[in-house]
């Protein structure tokens, strides 16, 4: 449990103190359990230094990635999380991985085709919203080795589109 107390009066500063109701190997063994049990079976490595959590290893997706850092910092005893976790990229051939990507982010990917040439994207086809075009891009961007995108992704008539005007220029 953490406390704090006021400083002498004429410092006027904040004196942080921690009074832990356990030693730091039982935390680290409370740690390594909820570690274990959040993690999926993934490799996780999990070091606790007066009650600062350090999270590193792979995790499968964000979501649990963010779960496991919320839920300890759940506990009482634990007063900060450095969370370096990571999540791998997918696996295969460039359209596999935006494939892949596109799911995990729940953007459709029906009407869409991907060209992929010596690290050179080219989305055609068509989306939905202005949401789904701009994402399947930013996907494409975030892959290893992709040097160039070309969106050519088309929308339906009457989407709405971002305002191309500088920000704070009134409409004409």
């Amino acid at each position: 449990m953490l406390t704090q107390r006021k400083a002498a009066e004429g410092e006027g500063a904040m004196l942080r103190t921690k009074e832990l109701d356990m030693d730091s190997r039982t935390l680290q063994d409370i740690v390594d359990i909820e570690v274990q049990r959040l993690g999926g079976g993934a490799p996780i490595c999990a070091k606790v230094s007066d009650g600062v959590v350090t999270l590193s290893g792979a995790v499968q997706d964000d979501v649990r990635r963010i779960v496991i850092e919320q839920e300890l910092l759940r506990r009482p005893e634990v007063l900060d999380v450095h969370n370096h976790l990571q999540v791998p990229p997918p696996m295969g051939d460039t359209q596999t991985q935006l494939l892949a990507l596109l799911e995990r982010d729940h953007v459709p990917a029906v009407g869409l085709q991907i060209e992929a040439e010596d690290g050179a994207v080219t989305l055609s086809g068509a989306a939905a919203n202005w949401f789904d075009r701009d994402a399947a891009e930013r996907l494409a961007w975030a892959l290893p080795g992709v040097r160039s995108v070309e969106n050519r992704i088309a929308l339906p008539p009457g989407a709405v589109q971002p305002d191309t005007d500088a920000v704070g220029d009134p409409p004409a």
